[in-house]
C-alpha cells in the first residue's frame, strides 16, 4: 500500500507538468516566444540545413540562451516531428498561458475586450487570437468548459500572437460580465437577429467587451440576454452567415476604425 502512495505522486506530478507543456513550431511562433520573458523554455529542437538554422535573428535569440539546441538530421527531425509544417523549428515551453483573473479596469477610459462563447475549433480559436491581437483586443476570455483549451494547435495558428494577447479562461462568462460592468464596461453581442444593428453602426468606443458565439450555435441564450447591446453583419449572398474567426475580423477592425477616427 505504502508502495503504491509513494510511486503514484510523482507520476500525478509528471502528467500535471505534462499539460502546462506547449510546442511550439515554425520561425514566427519561435521568434515570438523567445523575444518573451513570459515562458519558461525546456528545449529547442533544430533541423540542420532548414529554414530556421538560416535565419539570422532567430539564431541570435537562441544563441543568448542559457542551454543549447538539439540539431537533427532531416530523418531524425520529421520522424520526431511528422507533421512537417514545423519550418525546421520545435520550441517546448512550460507555464500556464491563460490567466484565471481578469486584471482591474476601473481606472482605465478605453479597454475593449473579446469574449468567446463555446468556440470549439482549435484552428477559429488560433486564428481569432492572431486577429484580435492585430486589431488591438486588449484581452480574450473564453469558457472553461465547452470550449477550445489552449493546444499546440491553437498557439501554431495564432502565428506568436498568444504572447501578446492576454487570455483569460474563465468558469462563467455571465458573471465576468456583471463585474466588467461594474467597471463601466458595455457588452455587445454579435448575433443575427430582428432587434440587432448593423455591426458598423454600434459604438465600440470606451469600455467594451465584444461576445461572439460557437460556430453552430451562436451565443448561448443566456449568455445573450447579457448583453447590452447586439450587432450583426447582414450577410449579401445566399450564405447565411460568415465563418466566427471572419466575424471577429469585421468587428474588431470597425472598433479599430472608429477608436482612430477619420484620417
Amino acid at each position: 500500500m505504502d508502495l503504491t502512495i509513494e510511486n503514484s505522486a510523482p507520476e500525478q506530478a509528471m502528467e500535471n507538468s505534462q499539460k502546462k507543456q506547449f510546442t511550439i513550431f515554425g520561425i514566427n511562433n519561435s521568434i515570438s516566444v523567445l523575444e518573451s520573458d513570459q515562458f519558461n523554455l525546456t528545449k529547442i529542437d533544430i533541423l540542420k540545413n532548414g529554414r530556421a538554422e538560416k535565419e539570422k535573428h532567430l539564431i541570435y535569440l537562441i544563441n543568448k540562451l542559457s542551454f543549447q539546441p538539439k540539431f537533427y538530421d532531416k530523418q531524425g527531425f520529421y520522424q520526431k516531428y511528422p507533421d512537417g509544417r514545423t519550418q525546421g523549428i520545435a520550441v517546448v515551453i512550460s507555464g500556464d498561458i491563460a490567466k484565471g483573473n481578469l486584471p482591474d479596469y476601473s481606472e482605465k477610459e478605453s479597454v475593449c475586450l473579446l469574449a468567446l462563447d463555446q468556440i470549439e475549433d482549435p484552428q477559429n480559436f488560433g486564428q481569432i487570437i492572431r486577429t484580435a491581437e492585430c486589431a488591438g483586443i486588449d484581452g480574450l476570455l473564453f469558457s472553461k468548459h465547452h470550449s477550445a483549451t489552449i493546444t499546440d494547435t491553437v498557439l501554431q495558428v495564432s502565428q506568436g500572437a498568444f504572447v501578446n494577447m492576454p487570455l483569460y479562461e474563465v468558469t462563467n462568462l455571465k458573471n465576468e460580465f456583471i463585474r466588467l460592468k461594474d467597471d463601466g464596461f458595455w457588452v455587445i453581442g454579435l448575433e443575427n437577429s430582428i432587434d440587432a444593428k448593423p455591426w458598423h453602426e454600434v459604438e465600440y468606443i470606451g469600455k467594451t467587451v465584444l461576445v461572439v458565439g460557437s460556430e453552430g450555435k451562436g451565443i448561448r441564450e443566456k449568455v445573450l440576454e447579457s448583453c447590452d447591446f447586439k450587432a450583426t453583419i447582414p450577410m449579401q449572398g445566399k450564405t447565411n452567415s460568415l465563418n466566427v474567426s471572419a466575424a471577429v475580423s469585421a468587428i474588431v477592425f470597425e472598433r479599430l476604425r472608429q477608436i482612430q477616427g477619420p484620417k
